[in-house]
Formats: C-alpha cells, structure tokens, sequence
C-alpha cells in the first residue's frame, strides 16, 4: 500500500489560496464583488484593535476571505434577486454557511477555519444559523468575522437597496449589539474605524 505523502503549505502560499477563493466567490454575482476582500480587511482591522497577535490574525483573515466560498452553491437567481425571497430561496441561502465549513473541512489547512468561518451566521441569542449556536459556544474569531460581514453587508450596495453610510450603519449595528453582535468586536470596530478617514469607507468605494 503506497504511503501517504504531505506537502507542507507555507503561510503565503494559504494566503494566496485563500485570496483567490474570495474571488471567486465575489465574481459570482455584481453585488458580492469585492465583499470578501473587504472583509477581511475589516475582520484585521478589528482584530488588530482586540490586540490579536499578527499569526493569529494572519490565520484569521484567511477565513474571512473564504467566509462566503459556500455561496458557490446557490443559485445567482436567488442570490441577485431585487425582491423579497420566499422561503424555498431563503432557505437555499441559509445553505451556504454549513456548504463554507463542509468545504473548508474537506481540507486540512482550512479545516479549523471552515468551523469558525462557517459559522458567521451565528447569533449570540441562539437565533442565528446554521446550527443555532449561543453565547459562549460561538468563537471570538466568529464574532469578529460575524462584526466584519454586517458592517460590509450594510455598506456595500445589495440588491434591494442602496449602500448605506458608515455613521448610519454603525448605529444600525448598535442596536443588535448582545443579541446577534458582540459587545467587544463592535466597539474594537468603531475604535479601527476612528483611525482611517471616513471618505474611504464611503459606500461609493465600498460597493
């Protein structure tokens, strides 16, 4: 029987892995352009400010940038859809985070990023999906992945509406604080947010 062999992936050579995913996830569909790089950025910027160390937070943007690799497996109909989605299509869109971690988990690099990314949908009150995890049994590196994707989800242009400016996202996001959102990685949001001027997270830039 012929034995195993293991290549060994250096931290660049993941990066890159990781960063051409994103891509191919984002050009799926117009409105996902750009959204897992961005991120990313935001996950490491919030990161950064929670006093991460930079390995971990390197390991950590990773998973931001293949956070959304499962909407690979849903259809660009209900994906692009301008309307409201009925509960088939809604249904199908909730697939794509445990669709992240089965495709993430099939790959022993990505396997422990494919449980924390997958589970981006997560809410602290248990309300989330896909498995309805609460409190304490959801990741810091989750939750700040989870701050990261509702800040841009919220800024960037979507289907049905139009982009919404950073201050009035923000005190969007404040009102879910301990229910879907952490206390912790959405004042560590706003603080990164203080440090880089305000036009280059205009949504015009962001879309």
């Amino acid at each position: 029987e012929p034995a195993e062999h293991t290549i060994p992936l250096d931290d660049d050579y993941l990066d890159d892995i990781a960063a051409a995913f994103g891509q191919v996830v984002d050009s799926k569909s117009p409105y996902t352009s750009g959204h897992s790089s961005r991120v990313a950025l935001y996950t490491d910027m919030i990161a950064e400010a929670l006093g991460l160390p930079a390995e971990r937070r390197r390991w950590l943007k990773r998973g931001a940038l293949l956070h959304d690799v499962g909407k690979l497996g849903v259809s660009n109909s209900v994906l692009d859809k301008a309307g409201a989605l009925d509960r088939d299509e809604w249904a199908a869109v909730r697939e794509h985070a445990a669709y992240t971690e089965m495709i993430l988990g099939r790959i022993s690099a990505f396997a422990e990023l494919g449980r924390i990314a997958g589970a981006h949908h997560e809410r602290l009150d248990g309300g989330g999906y896909p498995r309805g995890l609460a409190g304490d049994q959801i990741d810091l590196e989750t939750r700040i992945i989870t701050t990261a994707d509702i800040f841009d989800a919220i800024t960037a242009e979507r289907p049905y509406r139009g982009a919404i400016p950073v201050p009035q996202a923000l005190a969007m996001m404040e009102k879910t604080v301990g229910t879907a959102l952490d206390a912790r990685c959405f004042e560590a949001l706003k603080r990164a947010l203080e440090r880089v001027p305000l036009e280059s997270l205009a949504p015009a830039a962001a879309a």
